[in-house]
């Protein structure tokens, strides 16, 4: 039977691991093993998920994590990890269908599996011809690349870091739910740049997804990506609100310390112009506007051209 999420579940001082697997009478919950401490099970259920999803060094992440298991634990865990390998190589896994059940089953049982974020880069460094970085190793420590890494043509600031996607996911999460408040008690929360202010509750509504639709892509361990004018917006407005007092709250969150550390934690200025977090013109035009005519709202949920749309029975959130 197919794993479809594998979900930890704390139980004492230790945790269990769980796998949900799709039957042909619909998924079903099955216990792998229980754990001495919660933390061994939450590093191993990202690991699981984030091979699910096709991330090329999860599964030696899972081995790795197994490794100083007791031995029939070690062996339940290992065996699902090789399922899944079997699965990669035989074709039979999809890890975008693995992503839609990650982000349906989060967002069920309303508890993000924040341990996924632990899987971005903290470096970036990794066997550089040019300079001899390896890949256990920090740039800043190489007299070529320098503390900042930009001596380098190969190594240079990640492109996000585990604690960096903590706070953007927060921030998200934050400002959706912000606009959600808005959308149904016509209070306007300032969760969404100006020039929105004077849209529909169907439109705020929309809004507050393109929210929660790129805190997902965080939870699956992609960079989001915008894939639409909305969502270009929604990232751009989120970004510019990263810092100040409510930054700091985050900070000291115990899930943000537990996750891996980076010289590149709270390194904002690069994003915005960074492929991935570049909002494009369009997006900016609403973002610094007071005002925008009537006529160019209409394509905001329109998918931009060559990109996957979203899942469109994907619903809001109650």
């Amino acid at each position: 039977m197919p794993d479809l999420f594998f979900l930890p579940q704390k139980k004492g001082n230790g945790a269990m691991l769980f796998s949900i697997q799709e039957t042909s009478s619909g998924p079903e919950l099955s216990k792998i093993g229980t754990f001495d401490t919660p933390e061994e099970p939450r590093l191993i259920a990202a690991a699981l998920n984030a091979a699910l999803q096709g991330q090329a060094n999860a599964l030696a992440k899972v081995h790795q994590c197994a490794a100083s298991l007791p031995g029939p634990l070690k062996k339940a865990v290992i065996e699902r990890a090789e399922d899944i390998e079997k699965a990669l190589r035989s074709g039979g896994g999809s890890a975008e269908t693995a992503r839609k059940a990650a982000r349906a089953l989060t967002e069920t049982l309303g508890r993000p599996n924040l341990a996924m974020l632990s899987f971005f880069s903290t470096t970036a460094c990794g066997d550089c011809v040019e300079c001899g970085c390896a890949v256990d190793e920090d740039c800043a420590k190489c007299l070529i690349c320098g503390p900042d890494g930009h001596g380098c043509g190969e190594c240079g600031p990640v492109g996000m870091t585990p604690r960096n996607a903590f706070v953007l996911h927060h921030v998200l999460r934050d400002l959706s739910d912000r606009t959600y408040f808005t959308a149904r008690s016509s209070f306007w929360e300032y969760s969404l740049p100006d020039s929105v202010e004077t849209q529909t509750d169907w439109f705020l509504l929309h809004c507050a997804r393109a929210y929660d639709d790129l805190a997902s892509d965080l939870l699956t361990g992609q960079i989001p990506e915008p894939r639409c004018l909305a969502e270009s917006v929604a990232l751009g407005f989120a970004l510019r609100n990263i810092g100040g007092l409510r930054t700091e709250s985050i900070r000291a969150d115990e899930s943000y310390r537990a996750l891996p550390a980076s010289r590149f934690d709270d390194d904002w200025d690069f994003l915005p112009d960074a492929m991935a977090f570049d909002v494009g013109d369009r997006a900016r035009e609403f973002l610094t506007s007071d005002v925008i005519e009537e006529d160019l709202w209409d394509e905001w949920f329109q998918p931009y051209p060559g990109v996957e749309p979203r899942d469109q029975d994907r619903g809001f959130r109650r």
